[in-house]
């Protein structure tokens, strides 16, 4: 279940990785290391701010690597 605070929504990767539409190993391999994690509560939970899974959802160009077109 996500949690709310400050009118914020946290996920743990699996939900993270649904909200993505990918596997969770997906988001473990690939995905992971592009996001802030953030923790709370005793057991350190590890969540994953929802508005940074959005801006990974986004439309955005892809960089050129030196070549122009």
């Amino acid at each position: 279940m996500p949690l709310q605070i400050n009118g914020e929504t946290y996920l743990i990767a699996a939900e993270a990785a649904r909200y993505l539409g990918i596997a969770r190993e997906t988001f473990y391999k690939n995905v992971k290391a592009r996001l802030q994690p953030y923790q709370h509560g005793i057991l350190k939970r590890v969540y994953y701010r929802q508005s940074d899974l959005d801006r990974l959802k986004s439309v955005h160009p892809i960089k050129s690597e030196g070549k122009d077109r």
